[in-house]
């Protein structure tokens, strides 16, 4: 079986957004997004809870998306091996 590599790519951006919600929101190109107040911003402690929740869905995404390329692949190769 080969290997994978996990890339991930995490940015805190200044922005003129509203502040309209706490919750992760699922963007076109399959990122999650999340406005925070300045005050979250400048503390560690809200900014690392902010990060956290915005990776999570992100994170399980890329984990079910891999884990249904994989069950694909092992499949095609079980037919594969059939014929």
């Amino acid at each position: 079986m080969g290997k994978y590599k996990i890339k991930v790519k995490v940015e805190l951006v200044e922005c003129t957004e509203a502040n309209k919600k706490h919750d992760p929101s699922k963007q076109e190109d399959g990122s999650f997004t999340m406005t925070i107040s300045e005050q979250d911003a400048v503390s560690i402690d809200n900014c690392e809870k902010a990060v956290l929740r915005t990776a999570y869905p992100t994170i399980r995404e890329a984990i079910s998306k891999h884990l249904s390329e994989i069950s694909k692949k092992k499949f095609l190769k079980e037919q594969n091996q059939k014929k």
